[in-house]
């Protein structure tokens, strides 16, 4: 059965070098008080026009009476959304290439009262050059104005109209769409056909800022004008009052129309809304063919996503063939349905159920598990050490196993469920498993990430030994094999001695035998330890056996040499074993002094155990 679709269509896709660009599109505000005005531009335009929505829309504001530009605002693309295509029978099949888009730019102008109002205007160029019933269409732009009365209506917001069209027009089928708007305000609105207004040029065709008014309108063909913008029977109309448009399309083509709404309050002009838009008048087939995607994926989870590519119908009724289930339908077009369990089914399509078009298709789904694998890594680690993956996962003992490791591994790949692999060097090294049976392969990949181990070590200079109050300083040589390092830890027996840096000074004060450790860590918080000892030899001690503390410089102390490097605790007695003299780290200051000539006995004990002992005469 053959009919003719009736719909309306905003956009026509091309395939000419001159593409449709912006095809129709109105302009309205809302009045926010204090000179605050949302300004939306509504636009639409073919989904494959070459050119696509402006980045950023220029809208001019003129004053509404002498014209001169008051300022210019730049709105940024929102993004665009596809009109839906609603058709009203489900035995039409819509033409393959109507499809279009459209976007709403907004913003918030301030337009303080005045006496004059103001005109806010867009433009853009260029239209679609298969325009039936326009003198060199290609060559044509369009302009989208609208009027802000002045400071004798300080408070109104413009109407907009409250839905598209249908996407579609039928040839010698009749349309009656409600092309109605609304008015925030409560206004009365007044509808009518109107010539659309050209404007921009493809030498300019964004222009920045939009020409002031007034704006010519687009120039007719020869056979229309404002009152019969296209081939219709009866002629096409809008009723004044409920905005109900009516037309019976009678040649096929593409028809630049134009609709104006216009705002009264007590009887005084306040505004207009345009909107400028395209018919696509077509011829519309109405068989139906029901079609299923041919199955190309045979290894997939047990939920199925079906694509449906029947032709010509908009209600659908699917059955998935599951014979222990009752309710496995649906009525969705592209449906995804879950499966119990592997296995063959018979899943039916039925296009435009119930009516006389309807057309059916059955077509065998095989569905089965692919395996899905999956390894644990070890957790981020320090050095190069051979580290051991396992395959686990959903898949049967019988399964097929490849890893793949990386070319500069040991092994590169393997073919065991578990395997020991060293890698080439520090870093993140990705890894793949796959796994296949019944024809079916999974995989999964992930990363084992090591960090360099540093290797410390360390220099002395001078070298151990070296005699008491030298100056060592150490320094850091070690390699960090391919880490970064960020801390030094020195210790001398056990106790820190420097800040963290690569260089550590130490004064030699005291004999020993030191164990001096470095620690030093990387970025990643690999660390290494490196040691060594450190000699500082003991130097004798000389005890003298008589002083003389007379004030002439010399030999005025009891000396013991090398005493100040030592641990130790000096005991003095005199002659009938009185006590007269006891310190701790004895550092050669005593002078005898309170005590008379004579001679007297000491007892020196150092921190090793080490004692000496004997007497000593004081001479003066």
């Amino acid at each position: 059965m053959n009919r003719l679709l009736s719909v309306l269509v905003l956009i026509v896709s091309l395939s000419s070098a001159r593409a449709t660009h912006i095809i129709g599109g109105e302009l309205y505000y809302d009045h926010l008080g204090d000179g605050l005005y949302t300004v939306t531009l509504k636009l639409y335009r073919n989904c494959d026009a070459v050119v696509d929505f402006d980045a950023q829309a220029a809208i001019g504001v003129f004053d509404g009476v002498n014209y001169s530009l008051l300022q210019v605002q730049l709105l940024s693309f929102p993004g665009a959304t596809t009109v839906p295509v609603v058709l009203d029978s489900p035995c039409l099949t819509l033409p393959p290439n109507v499809c279009i888009e459209t976007t709403s730019y907004t913003g918030t102008f301030t337009l303080p009262l005045t006496d004059n109002g103001y005109i806010i205007t867009y433009q853009r160029c260029c239209r679609t050059g298969i325009i039936e019933n326009l003198i060199n269409p290609g060559d044509l732009g369009i302009t989208v104005t609208t009027r802000i009365p002045g400071s004798t209506v300080p408070v109104n917001s413009s109407p907009r109209f409250n839905q598209l069209p249908p996407v579609a027009l039928c040839l010698d089928q009749p349309l009656a769409f409600d092309h109605s708007a609304s008015d925030p305000d409560g206004d009365s609105l007044v509808y009518s056909l109107a010539t659309p207004l050209n404007g921009a040029t493809a030498a300019a065709p964004q222009p920045n800022p939009p020409a002031p008014p007034p704006y010519d309108p687009v120039p007719w063909d020869v056979g229309y004008d404002e009152n019969y913008q296209i081939d219709s029977d009866p002629a096409i109309a809008i009723d004044p009052v409920s905005g109900m448009l009516t037309l019976t399309p009678t040649l096929q083509g593409v028809f630049n129309v134009g609709v104006r709404v216009q705002e009264f309050r007590n009887g005084e002009l306040l505004t207009e809304t345009r909107r400028d838009f395209l018919f696509k008048v077509v011829a519309c087939d109405a068989s139906v063919v029901s079609a299923i995607q041919e199955q190309t994926e045979f290894c997939q989870s047990l939920n199925v996503q079906f694509v449906n590519n029947s032709v010509g119908a908009t209600e659908f009724q699917w059955d998935f063939g599951d014979p222990n289930i009752d309710f496995d339908i649906s009525t969705e077009q592209n449906p995804s349905w879950s499966y119990a369990a592997p296995g063959t089914y018979p899943v039916t399509l039925i296009a435009n159920p119930g009516t006389t078009c309807a057309d059916t298709i059955i077509v065998d789904y095989e569905v089965y598990l692919a395996p899905s694998p999956v390894f644990i890594p070890p957790a981020p680690f320090c050095g190069n050490e051979p580290v051991t993956l396992v395959a686990t996962g959903d898949f049967n003992a019988g399964a097929s196993i490849l890893w793949i490791l990386g070319g500069s591994s040991v092994p590169p790949t393997s073919t065991d469920s578990v395997v020991t692999v060293q890698f080439a060097g520090p870093g993140t090294h990705e890894v793949t498993l796959t796994v296949a049976q019944n024809n079916c392969s999974g995989f999964y990949t992930d990363n084992v990430v090591n960090y360099g181990q540093p290797d410390a070590s360390f220099t002395a200079d001078p070298p151990s030994p070296q005699p008491l109050g030298t100056a060592v300083t150490f320094t850091d040589t070690s390699d960090p094999n391919g880490g970064v390092i960020t801390a030094w830890d020195w210790t001398m027996s056990g106790n820190s001695f420097a800040e963290s840096a690569p260089v550590a000074n130490w004064d030699a004060n005291e004999p020993g035998t030191y164990n001096v450790t470095l620690t030093v860590t990387t970025a990643d918080g690999c660390s290494d330890i490196a040691e060594m000892e450190y000699e500082i030899p003991y130097q004798p001690i000389v005890i003298p056996n008589v002083f003389s503390p007379n004030g002439d410089g010399h030999n005025d102390v009891f000396e013991i040499s090398n005493v100040q490097y030592t641990t130790n605790e000096l005991t003095i007695y005199g002659r009938w074993g009185n006590k007269v003299y006891e310190t701790l780290n004895y550092k050669n200051t005593w002078n005898g002094d309170g005590v008379p000539d004579g001679t007297y006995y000491y007892v020196l004990y150092l921190s090793d155990e080490e004692q000496y002992s004997g007497h000593l005469t004081i001479l003066r």
